[in-house]
């Protein structure tokens, strides 16, 4: 080690950029940064924080009920992206208040454990969880409607929806996968760099590796890389919006291919020019605001009619 590594060595920055000296920093900053990139939400008739249990302790989570809403209510799980490093329920409140006011229907979003404090799998421990507890307990807790169940996430969080998806199949309705995180297996891409972005690029995947997976052979776990499991039938009905500027996208298209193969009702919506992260953006770039509408529209018809 040279001088000046030693030097860094012994003041605890040997590497600053280690994930577990890097996520309170980014975590700070994705939540300053939400009021100033996303919209203000329409109203909701109600907004409350509760807890469910979970595998390691309680499990944070918020439930948002649209206006004029009635009972049993449709309900989406909601897990938020973030790279299973960052992201919580106030870094994604803006976008879950947009959904279930524009569908109409009431989304129970949760504050999953992240890495690199939890690795793999505690993140979809605690979505699994969290369903399993709608399914026995939301029709008495959150009036929630049994027979009209979706899940629904953004990055990470799509990977994390696209499992559920997967093991809880008989029991969802629909699925909402915004440039789902699909894969760990190969996070080098043959894409221009130019699809690359702040958001996410080459070196960010390699980071959430290092950040999630205790052992890198944890990737090829379907829990891990949905992608890749083999058995797609009878899967949910399925809306997936990408990211024109994603170094996702390839996978999301492979997904949406293999979900339609397998005889599964898949719409799949570009957005042009936008890059990955876009529904955290709908204040500052349009087209991301009218693709969320859109896509919350599609949820209302998929489980309201």
């Amino acid at each position: 080690m040279t001088p000046w590594g030693q030097a860094l060595a012994k003041l605890g920055m040997d590497d600053p950029l280690e994930p577990a000296k890097a996520a309170p920093a980014l975590r700070r900053s994705l939540r300053q940064a939400v009021p100033v990139m996303e919209a203000v939400p329409p109203k909701l008739a109600a907004c409350k924080d509760l807890t469910l249990p979970g595998p390691a302790g309680d499990i944070p989570a918020r439930l948002y009920t649209p206006l004029a809403d009635a009972e049993p209510r449709p309900t989406m799980l909601f897990t938020h992206g973030g790279g299973y490093v960052i992201g919580d329920l106030d870094t994604h409140d803006r976008l879950c208040a947009r959904l279930a006011a524009k569908s109409g229907v009431q989304i129970l979003a949760i504050d999953y454990r992240l890495a690199p404090e939890h690795v793999f799998p505690a993140a979809i421990e605690d979505s699994l969880a969290a369903f399993d507890w709608l399914v026995r307990e939301g029709e008495l807790e959150i009036k929630a409607d049994l027979d009209r169940l979706a899940v629904c996430g953004d990055s990470a969080g799509g990977g994390l929806a696209a499992v559920l998806g997967q093991q809880r199949r008989d029991k969802i309705r629909f699925q909402l996968l915004i440039y789902p995180l699909l894969q760990l297996v190969q996070p080098r891409k043959t894409k221009l760099k130019a699809l690359e972005g702040h958001i996410l690029s080459v070196y960010t995947l390699e980071q959430i590796i290092r950040a999630y997976l205790a052992d890198a052979d944890q990737a090829r776990d379907v829990r891990v890389s949905p992608l890749l499991e083999n058995n797609l039938a009878a899967m949910p009905e399925t809306l997936i919006l990408a990211a024109e500027l994603d170094p996702l996208l390839d996978e999301g298209q492979a997904y949406r291919d293999r979900l339609r193969a397998s005889g599964i009702e898949v719409d799949y919506v570009m957005g042009r020019a936008l890059p990955h992260g876009f529904a955290n953006m709908t204040g500052i770039l349009p087209p991301a605001k009218a693709l969320i509408d859109e896509a919350a529209i599609a949820l209302g018809t998929a489980l309201r009619g």
